[in-house]
């Protein structure tokens, strides 16, 4: 967010960044780690493992492994593939110690039945989701449906708590979500059925991304500047250090249970951070829209201090700023779609979030074949990966706005992805897949700050929440056009992924350049800037001047 100051009320009496900002966004600094940690823990909990069938009148120990209980899959005799869902139909018990039996077992391929009993590999995972609620063959449907649902609460969180915010605050809304999520993820780990761990993951999705929603939101409110985009991206760069230690929690806590209670009971953290009196106030904004004049300047005259900042202590509800106090105090989806320049914006920012989850989670899904070899280290090499992509992207906000570095990050990830089939050796594949995936990455971060300084004030949680759906619409579909659709083309899934990307970078050019401009308030203010700045970059006239009403500056200060 690069609010101009001078013509800011709030920023003109505390400044772009100091103290009381660093102190207040210190506070919020983990909310993308424990949002991560709670998304991507699924990897862990819920992993690929190899499985067998064990009939339990073997009474062999977990882990044994047998290979000679089920029959070849008919489809796969050249290989050896067995079916694991199938086991010969014989009396278990009598084969103990009895090789003669155990050698006609062996030759009776044709009589089966289906297996009750299943054993897994456990040298990485003494326990998983998947072996304690045995979520192979009829009941591997689970896998991907349990996920879905996940996904479909982050998709309730993320507009509910937009609205539940603009109504009753960013500071309350996000520490309530971040009990939340520390109770339900814990509450996990005893789970007696998937049925409970589907519901109960729900509801750690939905207090999870409205702690992440909600706290990211705050923070941008609060900077300007050229901290904006440091403070955008900083506060999504612990996602990526959350993706990096999942492994060693998990060596850790190499139970799912256990696992599941390590990576929830940490949020107690910002929770006591929250909740220390004087520590993190409403944000001033916020109540500055919502007409709380008085409860905004308290605020603002001890950040002017904290920060060093000598300014007459007057009542921020003056003539530059009266329009702001609260005219507009409830907002709603449908406020995005009422103007036109607006409701273009709110279009675009729906299209790129849903394509920037779709192409992320779909390549993501299908790192083990860009990355070959163990789940740990794949984690963490796609890990710094991330970091690294969001590093460059602050450079890039700052050197070259946010328009053409969203632009030219998502054609090049689209390019990358789209010419793979073309290319015939396995490392060029790899080497392109793998720089698609990092422009994905950078971004997706862009976005989420792009989005925040493409609405108004007054809708802004809302937008934000509503851009986030469109986001897990993505998620959602990308496992199946990533894994279902891969398995009848391999070509087909890069191609969709690649082509989404290049349209998306198209697309962004209709927005407007949001670097160093004081962010709209209103729907007016919003509808205003969108109409008079956006519109397909390389065709706009530029404007000679704009309109003094607007209220913000439209002008480089760089």
């Amino acid at each position: 967010m690069a609010q101009n100051m001078e013509n800011d009320p709030i920023l003109k009496r505390i400044g772009n960044f100091g103290k009381w900002q660093a102190r207040t966004v210190g506070a919020f600094s983990l909310i993308g780690f424990f949002f991560g940690w709670q998304m991507l823990a699924v990897s862990i909990m819920v992993p690929e493992v190899d499985y067998w069938c064990s009939p339990a009148e073997l009474q062999l120990d977990l882990g044994e492994k047998v290979n000679w209980t089920s029959p070849e899959l008919v489809t796969d005799k050249e290989t050896g593939k067995l079916d694991h869902c199938k086991v010969f139909d014989v009396d278990y018990s009598e084969i103990v110690d009895n090789p003669i039996i155990l050698g006609k077992v062996k030759s009776s391929q044709n009589a089966t039945r289906a297996c009750k009993r299943w054993d897994y590999e456990r040298s990485t995972w003494p326990e998983t989701v998947v072996s304690q609620f045995d979520l192979v063959c009829d009941k591997e449907y689970w896998r991907s449906l349990s996920q879905s649902i996940y996904m479909f609460g982050v998709m309730v969180g993320s507009i509910g708590s937009g609205l539940l915010s603009d109504k009753f605050g960013r500071k309350r809304v996000t520490l309530i979500a971040a009990v939340g999520t520390m109770i339900f993820g814990v509450s996990v780990a005893f789970s007696t059925s998937m049925v409970i761990f589907t519901l109960l993951r729900w509801c750690v999705a939905v207090c999870s991304v409205s702690m992440f929603t909600c706290g990211y939101v705050y923070c941008m409110e609060i900077v300007g500047g050229n901290w904006g985009t440091y403070i955008g991206i900083g506060l999504e760069i612990p996602w990526s250090f959350a993706y990096m230690l999942i492994p060693l929690v998990s060596w850790i806590f190499p139970a799912w249970n256990q696992f599941t209670i390590a990576v929830s009971i940490p949020v107690i953290l910002m929770i006591i951070l929250l909740s220390i009196p004087g520590m993190v106030p409403e944000s001033p904004r916020w109540l500055l829209i919502q007409g709380r004049i008085d409860d905004a300047d308290k605020i603002l005259n001890r950040a002017s201090e904290m920060n060093g900042i000598n300014i007459e202590k007057t009542n921020i509800s003056t003539e530059e700023n009266k329009e702001a106090q609260g005219s507009e105090s409830s907002s709603n989806v449908l406020d995005l779609f009422k103007k036109p320049g607006l409701r273009r914006s709110t279009l675009i920012m729906y299209y790129l979030f849903f394509t920037n989850s779709f192409v992320y989670y779909g390549l993501t899904l299908n790192s083990g074949s860009l990355i070959p070899g163990d789940l740990h280290i794949n984690i963490i090499v796609s890990a710094i990966f991330e970091i690294l992509a969001n590093v460059l992207t602050i450079f890039s906000f700052i050197y070259a706005g946010r328009r053409l570095s969203v632009c030219i990050s998502m054609f090049l990830g689209g390019f990358c992805l789209i010419i793979i089939p073309a290319v015939s050796a396995t490392i060029g594949k790899t080497i392109l897949a793998q720089i698609g995936r990092f422009a994905i990455t950078g971004s997706f971060s862009m976005v989420f700050v792009y989005a925040v300084e493409i609405f108004p004030t007054v809708v802004r949680n809302v937008g934000l929440g509503s851009s986030s759906t469109f986001a897990r619409i993505g998620s959602i579909i990308a496992p199946y056009i990533g894994r279902e659709l891969g398995k009848q083309s391999t070509a087909a899934p890069v191609l969709i992924f690649g082509a989404s990307s290049l349209l998306a970078s198209l697309l962004v050019l209709f927005l407007p350049e949001t670097r160093n401009i004081a962010l709209p308030d209103t729907i007016e203010e919003g509808e205003l800037f969108n109409a008079e700045n956006g519109g397909f970059m390389l065709c706009k006239k530029k404007k000679a001047d704009v309109d003094a009403s607007a209220n913000f500056n439209l002008k480089n200060t760089t």
